[in-house]
């Protein structure tokens, strides 16, 4: 593929395979859980009063306004008004009107067969609906009303398998921070395979992979050979009057890996960035806790929004943890390694 590299960007902010581009032929099956076309697209919302127009426009008129969590049916992906300079896409919420994609994290709702049998270790899980309740307690004593909400997308490590005096199922997780215990509905859950969770291009010697952040285009490239292969727009640390959260330029290596993170977050830059469940695919690159990871809080990518990582739409971000070294074991927690991919951050 002979293109330059302003229109390489471009094909990156207009492709829409899960938020990224890939140019070459490496196997999209892991990312099957994140783009299954065999169940409806829908939306949830991020906010309280997100804006449903008449039109993909700013300058139309409000139709609704929403709750944070509607779960909406989505039909066409449209260009319309501008959201940020890198984006104009805007979803038609079926029989009901337009809205930006920012509003919006695009979800399935597929449930799962249950596995009964958990390995010893742990198994790797994900959410596969727009979102579930994790409860602390035994779900079936109705005295409890205590639980977080765990998102489409998020990674979870499964413990065990549990049912209820009513009979329900549900996986037993432990979060990886605190080692607080919550039950989830199993059928919510799919638990990886170790072929899920096959690293990609393993033939590819480890120096002839790079990869690039360019802060000022908001965007990640992969190079195999000095060739790129793969493209996201990202959204890096957050520069603003009296904030400096940005991600430093420099070069680095990963260096530390896990597939999904409880992050916490105390210098609060969002509404619901605070306390982050099951962030997966985390790729570390600095000392200090910079990492790239998928992202299911927002749908801004294109603008500065992090408290210094590197936000990737989630199937984005599993291929750069699939792709990079150093490659995990399905069933390892975490991976720590000191001679990983090359990060050049600019």
């Amino acid at each position: 593929m002979n293109i330059s590299r302003r229109e390489f960007l471009d094909l990156g902010i207009k492709g829409s395979f899960g938020g990224f581009l890939l140019f070459n032929s490496i196997t999209k099956t892991s990312l099957s859980t994140q783009i299954d076309p065999t169940t409806p697209l829908l939306g949830r919302v991020f906010h309280d009063d997100a804006v449903i127009y008449h039109e993909p426009a700013y300058s139309s008129s409000i139709k609704y306004r929403l709750k944070a969590n509607n779960v909406l049916p989505i039909g066409q992906e449209i260009l319309g008004d501008a959201i940020n300079e890198h984006n104009k896409i805007w979803y038609e919420v079926t029989d009901y009107g337009y809205l930006p994609a920012s509003s919006i994290q695009l979800v399935r709702q597929r449930t799962n067969l249950i596995q009964e049998q958990i390995n010893s270790s742990g198994e790797l899980g994900t959410i596969t609906v727009p979102y579930t309740k994790a409860w602390i307690a035994d779900p079936s004593n109705s005295g409890s009303e205590e639980y977080q909400l765990f998102f489409y997308g998020s990674t979870h490590w499964v413990r065990g398998y549990y049912q209820d005096s009513k009979g329900d199922s549900y996986y037993k997780i432990i979060e990886d921070r605190w080692g607080d215990v919550y039950y989830v509905q199993a059928d919510h859950v799919a638990i990886f395979s170790s072929e899920d969770l096959l690293p990609f291009s393993p033939d590819i010697p480890q120096e002839e992979k790079k990869i690039e952040v360019n802060i000022h285009d908001q965007v990640v490239i992969a190079y195999e050979y000095g060739v790129p292969v793969f493209l996201s727009q990202a959204s890096t640390g957050i520069l603003d009057d009296g904030i400096d959260l940005s991600t430093p330029p420099g070069e680095y290596k990963i260096n530390y890996k896990r597939p999904s993170r409880h992050m916490v977050h105390t210098d609060k830059i969002g509404t619901n960035d605070s306390e982050l469940y099951g962030v997966p695919w985390v790729s570390y690159f600095t000392n200090t806790g910079i990492a790239f990871h998928g992202t299911y809080w927002h749908n801004d990518f294109g603008v500065q929004h992090s408290h210094g990582c590197v936000n990737l739409p989630i199937p984005a971000a599993k291929w750069i943890y699939l792709w990079c070294h150093p490659v995990v074991p399905a069933s390892q927690e975490k991976f720590v390694s000191n001679s990983g991919t090359s990060v050049s951050v600019t």
